[in-house]
C-alpha cells in the first residue's frame, strides 16, 4: 500500500522593523489571527515577529529560540530595519 503524501505546509511571516506596533491600535500586541499549521510551529512566536518592533536579527534568534535554524535565518536575511516585510514560506514535506 502506497504511503500517503502530506500537504505542502506553507506559513505567512511579517517583521516588523519600524518603530511602531500596528497592532496597538486593536488593542492587543500582535495578530491575534492563528494561521492554520502543524503543531510543532508555535505560531505565536512567528507572530511576535509583527507584533512590537524587531530591533535586530539577534531579536529575532531570541524569540524563534527552539525553531529551526534554516528558517530563523532566513528571517534574519528578510529582515529590513525601518520597514514591515511580509512573505511566505513552503516546503514539501515529502522530500
Amino acid at each position: 500500500m502506497p504511503s500517503k503524501k502530506k500537504p505542502r505546509i506553507f506559513l505567512k511571516v511579517a517583521i516588523n522593523g519600524t518603530k511602531s506596533n500596528k497592532w496597538h491600535k486593536l488593542g492587543v500586541t500582535q495578530n491575534p489571527f492563528p494561521q492554520l499549521g502543524r503543531a510543532e510551529w508555535d505560531e505565536r512566536k512567528i507572530n511576535s515577529l509583527d507584533g512590537d518592533p524587531v530591533k535586530d536579527a539577534d531579536d529575532i534568534r531570541q524569540r524563534l529560540t527552539g525553531m529551526s535554524a534554516e528558517f530563523i535565518e532566513l528571517c534574519c536575511r528578510m529582515f529590513k530595519p525601518g520597514r514591515r516585510v511580509a512573505f511566505v514560506v513552503y516546503w514539501d514535506p515529502n522530500t
